[in-house]
């Protein structure tokens, strides 16, 4: 079995691969990336490397013929459309040299009517897979955790939660669990071809966080939330990705980014940490 895993040097890409040369031979695992000097710790274990840009047709069927399995793991281009193309590519390119499975891993704002500025990619993702000759995984993951530990200084130091998420709820995992449980499906032929969602065990409003965050760091973090404008603007680095961020919340005002699944425990055999013990060790 050949294992490729793009965006191998990414938050989420390099815990995968560690998780997933856990499972399989180092021998079995490709890694294509940007940019190989990122990946000097795998080349150290003697994992194969190869350069491979999304936009790049013949880079991507350089590296994926001879897969039986390709983990893709989406860039962070934004807006939309960019993503999309480079995933398009991908996709033609797995499918022109023979790939036999392809993993896609998303995130749980594919909903017809989440008005997250990334919901249109994830939508189109999972429906380019159903069509393609290829068998497909979809996993779909809740919002990362790891996050709130550099946020927490700002919040400590204005004492509150700005984020405009209204009533709603949002299902926090780490990207340690989550790549525990993706390695869990790449490593298990039994377990292609379905739909996962990784999740925490719970959905957090933002009074909610914010009394954990107070309780954690023993300072008193309120939540009031600005309007999704001025929460645009305040947190906007010049990329425009401040509006990316505030639709975020919009959806989860709209009680879409509250889903919660066993399938992190079904798939690992352990639930995912509790968001508090992540935080304490973090944060303590």
């Amino acid at each position: 079995m050949k294992y490729v895993i793009t965006g191998a040097t990414g938050h989420l890409g390099k815990k995968v691969t560690e998780e997933l040369l856990e499972l399989v031979p180092k021998e079995q695992v490709t890694l294509g990336v940007r940019s190989p000097e990122k990946a000097a710790v795998f080349k150290e274990q003697n994992v194969h490397i190869e350069k491979m840009d999304y936009y790049s047709f013949d880079e991507q069927t350089a590296v994926f013929r001879g897969a039986d399995v390709v983990l893709y793991i989406p860039s962070i281009t934004h807006p939309s459309e960019q993503r999309i193309t480079e995933f398009r590519t991908s996709v033609e390119a797995a499918e022109g040299v023979g790939v036999k499975h392809f993993i896609f891993i998303g995130f749980t704002a594919d909903h017809w009517n989440n008005p997250f500025h990334m919901s249109p990619f994830f939508g189109y993702a999972v429906r380019r897979i159903a069509m393609s000759s290829m068998s497909g995984t979809i996993i779909r993951n809740g919002v990362y955790a790891d996050p709130l530990i550099p946020y927490t200084e700002e919040l400590v130091r204005t004492k509150r939660l700005p984020y405009p998420a209204g009533r709603g709820a949002v299902s926090f995992i780490t990207r340690r669990d989550l790549a525990k449980a993706i390695a869990a499906v790449a490593a298990g032929p039994d377990r292609h071809g379905g739909l996962y969602t990784l999740t925490g065990m719970q959905a957090y409003t933002m009074e909610e966080l914010g009394e954990l965050l107070s309780n954690i760091t023993g300072e008193r973090i309120r939540y009031e939330p600005m309007e999704v404008q001025e929460f645009a603007r305040t947190y906007d680095d010049g990329s425009g990705f401040g509006r990316v961020n505030a639709s975020l919340y919009e959806a989860v005002s709209m009680g879409l980014m509250g889903e919660v699944t066993p399938d992190v425990e079904k798939l690992t055999g352990k639930p995912p940490e509790m968001l508090r013990s992540y935080l304490e060790r973090h944060l303590l």
